[in-house]
């Protein structure tokens, strides 16, 4: 069995190299960022009305920086959540070691998955109805605020799709009863409709585009969460 200082020194080694990958990537990035910046200008394309600007003389070097720190954390996030699995995993018995790597995987496919679906699906849309919503003036819209935006709106994604994983996760455990998220529906409901109405602007539209991935995603939840605590 490992001692304490042991595992701190395991856990600084893996935090080392997934920071030494982050910077990697993000340096990267930083070079190929009028490339990359044709793939994060792209959900605004269908928005006509938007004329991006800085607003300072440092700005463009700040929106190239963001760029590149939110490229090289969504190619890295693999990465993340291998150490992560790696170092948690040899507290785990046997038997439940196929489950939490079927757990690690689902997890990077969901993470893609939910940020896929904002830069494709949610966002778009959520643009399109910004940038209409006002006649009476021109739409000039800060370039750093767009991408801090966008970064935002595709983290809160990524990290919601991974309800059902954490769900079978914590299902597995067997702390709680079988019917648990099911008896407090209401209450899981009410603080999705909140932490919708919270990272969104203050539109009915953008709470919607939230909030019912984010309910599809807890019926999900639930199914995978009493899959697991039938299997635990």
């Amino acid at each position: 069995m490992m001692e304490i200082s042991e595992h701190f020194q395991e856990l600084r080694l893996r935090l080392l190299i997934c920071l030494a990958a982050f910077i990697l990537a993000a340096g990267i990035a930083f070079f190929f960022f009028p490339e990359l910046w044709k793939f994060f200008d792209r959900p605004l394309s269908s928005s006509h009305s938007v004329t991006l600007i800085n607003t300072s003389p440092a700005e463009g070097i700040s929106v190239n920086l963001l760029v590149s720190c939110m490229a090289a954390s969504f190619v890295t996030s693999p990465l993340f959540l291998y150490h992560a699995y790696a170092f948690c995993v040899p507290a785990v018995s046997e038997n439940r070691k196929r489950f939490f790597c079927l757990a690690y995987v689902s997890a990077c496919a969901l993470f893609f998955l939910g940020a896929a679906f904002a830069y494709f699906f949610a966002i778009p849309m959520l643009f399109q109805f910004l940038s209409s919503y006002s006649d009476s003036a021109k739409q000039f819209w800060s370039q750093n605020s767009y991408i801090a935006f966008l970064f935002r709106f595709e983290i809160l994604f990524a990290i919601l799709f991974q309800m059902p994983v954490l769900a079978a996760v914590f299902g597995r455990t067997g702390l709680a009863s079988r019917d648990f998220l099911q008896k407090h529906w209401r209450g899981i409901v009410f603080l999705i409709a909140l932490v919708s109405a919270l990272v969104t602007p203050p539109d009915l539209l953008s709470l919607f585009w939230m909030a019912i991935p984010m309910l599809v995603l807890f019926g999900l939840s639930i199914f995978t969460y009493r899959l697991a605590w039938k299997k635990r």
